[in-house]
């Protein structure tokens, strides 16, 4: 029979009554999707299926949109912190936008009183209770996707001064890219008085080029030649090969990996991370790439492009817990970086 017919033939109140039965469900659904997603993210079970964080493993093998991956990530480790947050979402106390809202402000000790003032709110109200809880924070940079203009192409937006909705400084937040339109996009972050003098400045060195200071113009050569050097520097790429680039892979007590090397990985790679799942499926990370050492280099003490592949930082740093063990390897991350927090990045 068709649903729909079905829904037709319910009173008014039955329809309502059902509707709220299906809300209860999908809350304590809701919650244990939380829990499982938090035992995932520790067990770091994502990078055995070729994804190189959390974030893209929801994204890629579950489907989720950007804004519910963010949202749900963030509770899901919060709730492994503070169980109460689960509690919160079985019984339909607080929704989940407004515990990713509220999670990076509760604590032991004021976690209860802060979750039943959220109890019913709206995401606005817990706004709220959120600038109250962290008053004037700085406002974190966001990039959306302007709507078309029909008569000619939204401009690159700057804006220096700070936004209207503070937004807490304990809240990771990432750039975020929103098609409205087919070629323009508004970028938007608070910027202090030398970032204002240093962009004025190139306004002014620009002039003969760009008579108008546009910045659209100005960013978009700036970045290229950021880029150029980033790459130069840590791929060696733009170089001038020499006949001796690619020397011999004798042994070393250097970890330097000489420039030749570095280049012909990088292209050889397509500057993307290498590592592929039983499946087949390759990472499509490109950001945080490292040179890794396929047979060890502690052990070896060899640099070889045949024997050097790219992997981004957090499949680098899962072949070496093959290599070395999970157990060694935390040891030494927890030596070099004491400070890390073992919630780790979303991307």
């Amino acid at each position: 029979m068709n649903p729909q017919n079905v829904l037709g033939s319910l009173s008014n109140s039955d329809l309502l009554a059902r509707t709220r039965e299906i809300v209860e469900d999908s809350c304590r659904t809701e919650a244990d999707l939380l829990l499982h997603l938090g035992e995932i993210d520790e067990r770091k079970l994502y990078l055995e299926r070729s994804f190189a964080s959390m974030f893209a493993f929801c994204l890629g093998e579950l489907r989720f949109s950007e804004g519910a991956t963010y949202n749900r990530i963030l509770v899901a480790r919060a709730a492994r912190q503070i169980p109460a947050i689960i509690d919160a979402m079985r019984f339909g106390k607080v929704h989940l936008a407004g515990l990713r809202l509220l999670a990076p402000h509760l604590t032991a000790e004021n976690h209860r009183e802060v979750l039943a003032q959220a109890a019913g709110k709206s995401k606005r109200e817990i706004e709220e209770l959120v600038a109250r809880l962290s008053p004037q924070p700085p406002v974190a940079p966001s990039v959306r996707k302007l709507p078309a203009r029909p008569q000619a192409p939204a401009p690159l937006a700057l804006a220096l001064s700070p936004a209207a909705r503070p937004v807490s400084k304990h809240e990771d937040h990432r750039p975020s890219v929103a098609p409205l339109g087919e070629d323009t996009y508004k970028v938007q972050f608070t910027a202090d008085r030398p970032f204002q003098e240093k962009l004025r400045r190139a306004q002014d060195l620009f002039r003969h080029r760009i008579p108008d200071g546009d910045l659209t113009s100005i960013f978009d050569r700036a970045l290229d030649v950021l880029i150029e050097q980033v790459e130069k520097e840590r791929f060696a790429t733009g170089r001038k090969p020499r006949p001796d680039s690619l020397p011999p892979p004798d042994e070393t007590s250097s970890r330097h990996i000489p420039d030749g090397i570095k280049r012909a990985v990088y292209e050889r790679d397509g500057a993307r991370c290498t590592f592929t799942d039983a499946e087949g499926r390759r990472c499509a990370e490109t950001g945080w790439l490292e040179f890794d050492h396929l047979d060890g280099f502690a052990r070896t003490r060899v640099h070889h492009v045949d024997r050097i592949r790219l992997l981004c930082r957090a499949h680098n740093q899962h072949a070496a817990e093959q290599t070395y063990g999970r157990a060694f390897m935390e040891r030494a991350r927890s030596a070099t970086c004491p400070g890390t927090s073992p919630q780790g990045r979303l991307l």
